[in-house]
């Protein structure tokens, strides 16, 4: 039961570090041409889908 409370606790942090990882990205990428940004913002769906894996453990872990 501990392992599984530990598993659990580590999906829902990894899912809270990328929501946080986006906000800090934010001021940044205000600054950015559109052309710059639309091409920035295209290298972050690869790993952000690793995330979306997290997000839906933690939710299934939770219930």
């Amino acid at each position: 039961m501990r392992a599984f409370m530990i598993v659990t606790l580590l999906l829902v942090a990894i899912t809270m570090a990328l929501s946080l990882a986006h906000a800090l990205e934010l001021p940044g990428k205000l600054r950015l041409k559109e052309a710059t940004y639309k091409s920035v913002q295209a290298i972050y769906y690869p790993g952000f889908t690793i995330g979306g894996f997290a997000e839906i453990g933690g939710i299934i872990a939770l219930a």
